[in-house]
């Protein structure tokens, strides 16, 4: 399928706190690119040098990975390909998506699904890509393939199957070029998909480039190259059935583990507004208290709406309401650098169906505890 880019930007911890498994799981294990198998010292020249959990390459085209932890060339945010802080984070993948020659060299990355997916389920697939500063050029597409056996390709050129979601810009230079772009949509399963694979499915004659003429040639090996980070990678179940494995009749902080979602089931917000009510306040209390309490943590805060009003209207909404969150967080003590907010607006509903019951339990706000990673 290919959808044109702009359709995308178009489109309890309280009384009673549940944790995370009502939040669809993500299946890709370290989609953040957080989890090192040692910290990475410059660019891949073969499969052992990728050192990240979880992810590999398809072929014999050598992604690579960057992660704050590193000293080298591998770095967040400086870089041998530029300078960009994570999407998320301290790590992210990068990728050659197109090279100005007759080779189509292609880089690929690829990760397990902790499961495979179900016949006819709809899953949310989402990730962020950014071009990397130093690139030379810029292109109007990237692709997504989840599929169930790996193809075998002993190359490192273009990968010849036809992606799930093919993203292709309206031009391959637009006002969003260079920041972190995000692809978001429906898929509707086949069946024992177990894989995806990120990368340009599209040959160098299909793919459109632009040569950015302000940009100096920071590094020759882009000089005719357009190369893109990669982070935030998801797949989750659209609804999910599954019931809460712990159940809090009064939150404790001792309760609280890292690189969980818990929902803040009593977190509520005035009618159409962003502003919390004042009984809401005291439920982010405990919150506050593990944030103290263990200062290698940080916090990730998402917001999250009904189905009600435009993607647009909701993001806003959203972002707003995480934003409030996280504000009392900074009152309270908590660093605003240990903070991080997110807006998914309408697009990850808890439960189906348009009744106010449902409605009320997708208007929400969750956080994570994430494990600050030190060198």
């Amino acid at each position: 399928m290919t959808i044109n880019n702009s359709f995308f930007f178009c489109l309890a911890l309280a009384c009673c706190l549940l944790c995370s498994n009502l939040q669809a799981q993500n299946l890709v294990s370290n989609g953040s690119f957080e989890y090192v198998d040692a910290c990475p010292g410059s660019f891949c020249q073969s499969p052992a040098d990728l050192k990240v959990s979880g992810w590999k390459q398809v072929g014999l085209g050598t992604p690579d990975y960057f992660h704050a932890c590193s000293e080298g060339d591998a770095d967040v945010p400086y870089n041998w390909a530029g300078v960009s802080e994570a999407f998320e984070g301290s790590g992210y993948g990068g990728l050659f998506l197109w090279m100005d020659d007759d080779k189509d060299y292609r880089e690929y990355f690829y990760a397990a699904l902790e499961s495979p997916l179900l016949k006819d389920s709809t899953y949310i697939i989402s990730f962020h890509y950014k071009l990397s500063s130093y690139s030379k050029f810029s292109i109007d597409r990237i692709g997504v393939l989840l599929i169930d056996q790996l193809p075998k390709v002993r190359h490192d050129k273009l990968l010849k199957v036809e992606p799930t979601l093919n993203v292709i810009n309206d031009s391959a230079f637009t006002e969003n070029t260079g920041t972190w772009e995000w692809v978001n949509f429906e898929y509707k399963a086949k069946g024992a998909e177990r894989n995806i694979i990120i990368g340009n499915f599209s040959s160098n004659e299909e793919t459109k480039s632009y040569e950015i003429i302000s940009r100096s040639i920071g590094e020759p090996m882009l000089a005719a190259a357009s190369y893109y980070y990669i982070d935030g990678v998801e797949v989750r179940p659209k609804f999910t059935s599954e019931v809460a494995d712990t159940v809090f009749s009064k939150p404790v902080p001792e309760a609280f583990a890292v690189n969980k979602n818990y929902i803040l089931s009593n977190i509520q917000f005035e009618f159409n507004s962003h502003k919390l009510i004042k009984e809401s306040l005291n439920a982010l209390d405990p919150v506050i208290s593990f944030m103290i309490s263990n200062p290698d943590v940080n916090i990730e805060v998402s917001g999250h709406t009904d189905d009600q009003g435009s993607d647009k209207y909701n993001i806003t909404l959203s972002q707003r309401r995480a934003n409030a969150v996280a504000e009392y967080l900074r009152i309270k003590g908590v660093d605003s650098k240990r903070i991080k907010t997110y807006a998914y607006g309408k697009q990850r509903p808890l439960v189906p169906g348009t009744s106010e019951e449902g409605r009320k339990q997708n208007r929400r706000v969750e956080v994570k505890f994430v494990q600050v990673m030190r060198p």
